[in-house]
């Protein structure tokens, strides 16, 4: 039996408690600056959430909560806003 093995794994084992010793130090996260955190904390009126009871398809009572951002909701009345229009104008064109 070769002596080679035994040495080349001795010497693969032997570095490995003191590497492991080694500690590495970081400086303590500095705090973010006062402007920095008042700036992301404001938010613009359209980002805020508001919710609303809206009627759920094919029931004529239930209502279910949906919430969105001012924003999402002005896009979803713009799109229904489109889609009866282009209705109406099919319906228009069909008489």
């Amino acid at each position: 039996m070769s002596k080679f093995p035994l040495i080349a794994v001795a010497l693969l084992v032997a570095p490995t408690p003191v590497l492991a010793q080694i500690v590495f130090q970081e400086p303590a996260p500095k705090a973010p600056a006062k402007a920095a955190l008042a700036a992301a904390n404001t938010k613009s009126d359209l980002d805020n959430l508001e919710c609303r009871m809206v009627d759920v398809t094919g029931s004529r009572v239930k209502k279910q909560q949906v919430c969105l951002t001012k924003q999402q909701w002005w896009s979803y009345e713009q799109e229904d806003k489109q889609k009866l229009q282009e209705m109406q104008i099919i319906g228009s064109t069909s008489h």
